[in-house]
């Protein structure tokens, strides 16, 4: 019994900090299976890459040259870990559904809790007499040390995703640096005797709880610039207002404002939440289109832009037309523009499904070039509440 409680505090707390990672992304550009592939890769793959190389390079060199067994804990064994827990993020991170440092902070978070909860495992296996202690200890120590350290390597991946050449080695390197120097200054508190005995174990919480403050602070720094992004190229490129653009930042409120059209449409709520955060990635990967200079990376980049269009339309033909009409009548206008405003921008490219889908939603001012005037949805509001205004006065 005392193993099995253990066991799930081993796993179920770094778990939780782990969910509390996942769910800070406002945009939802993460996605679970990533995330799990991940965590499985610090679970098994980096695990076992690492009791490797600590088994049959670093403690048989650190015998052979008659060193203290402190290098393992503060030189071979930072090293290693972070380089292996971490490897997993780089063919992530040319999936097209990564799109900033936030999924790099989360992915790598993921990869180190994969990590820390097989090591937990491990640890409370071999000391079952204090198994409950060591495994709460670990939870809000050394598995934090791991996830925020394994995030500093995404954040540095995604952060240079799309650049080349040396800038991207520097910033890579710079990611594992940070993390390896955390871990390793995690491990001197404990086996350096840098500090009272009395002060290791809240010393050491409070590295694991800071590493989990940073790695938010972090995320909340990119889902800002994010957030601007998608601001700037609304403003930008289409001829857009600035309240109409700040509409498709709205997404912390997103569920609350399709509760009456998941009242009337339950099984249409979920594809157009789905298409509203489709069409907001869009816009955030287009801005880093903007910024890109090497061909390869561009192209590779439209290609991800060009599928993500094909998936939009997907959407809005499992939505059909009535359920946007519905959406668009009950949401007033100027509140919820998310969905025309952004069509905006996928209608920039001009392909032809797109171009005509773009057609239906935005009115065309006959007597002059083909702008983008007022939405069709919003007068069939403007109907809505002028015949709501006819009822109650009796007309």
């Amino acid at each position: 019994m005392q193993i099995f409680l253990a066991a799930l505090i081993a796993g179920g707390i770094p778990l939780l900090f782990l969910f509390v990672i996942y769910a800070l992304d406002l945009y939802a550009s993460r996605t679970f299976r990533l995330v799990l592939a991940c965590f499985a890769w610090g679970a098994v793959g980096g695990v076992g890459l690492a009791y490797l190389f600590n088994t049959r390079v670093a403690v048989p060199f650190i015998q052979r040259y008659h060193l203290d067994m402190l290098w393992l804990f503060v030189v071979f064994a930072p090293v290693a870990e972070e380089l292996f827990k971490s490897l997993s993020l780089f063919p992530v991170s040319r999936h097209r559904d990564f799109t900033y440092f936030v999924d790099g902070a989360i992915y790598g978070f993921a990869a180190g809790i994969g990590f820390s909860i097989t090591e937990n495992f491990l640890y409370i296996s071999e000391t079952p007499s204090s198994a409950i202690l060591l495994a709460l200890i670990r939870a809000f120590s050394t598995c934090l040390m791991h996830g925020s350290a394994a995030a500093l390597v995404g954040v540095a991946v995604g952060r240079f995703r799309f650049r080349r050449g040396v800038h991207r080695g520097l910033a890579v390197a710079g990611g594992w640096g940070a993390a390896i120097l955390l871990h390793a200054f995690f491990n001197a508190i404990g086996q350096a005797n840098l500090v009272g005995p009395g002060l290791v174990t809240p010393l050491s919480v409070a590295i694991g709880l800071l590493g989990v403050g940073l790695i938010a602070f972090f995320i909340n720094r990119g889902l800002h610039e994010e957030g601007k992004w998608m601001l700037e190229t609304l403003d930008r490129q289409v001829a857009v207002s600035g309240a109409e653009a700040r509409a498709a930042q709205s997404f912390a409120t997103l569920e609350e404002l399709l509760e009456p059209l998941a009242a009337t449409f339950p099984e249409k709520a979920e594809q157009i939440e789905a298409l509203v955060l489709h069409q907001a990635k869009f816009g955030i990967k287009r801005k880093i289109f903007q910024q890109l200079e090497a061909p390869e990376a561009k192209e590779r980049l439209q290609q991800e832009l060009d599928a993500m269009q094909a998936e939009m339309e997907t959407l809005r033909r499992q939505i059909g037309s009535y359920a946007m009409i519905y959406v668009r009548s009950v949401f007033p206008e100027g509140r919820v523009n998310v969905w025309s405003n952004l069509e905006l921008v996928v209608r920039q490219d001009q392909p032809a499904d797109v171009a005509r889908w773009s057609a239906l939603l935005t009115a065309k001012d006959a007597a002059g070039p083909a702008q983008p005037t007022r939405s069709i949805f919003g007068r069939l509001g403007e109907i809505q509440q002028e015949k709501h205004q006819g009822n109650a006065t009796g007309q």
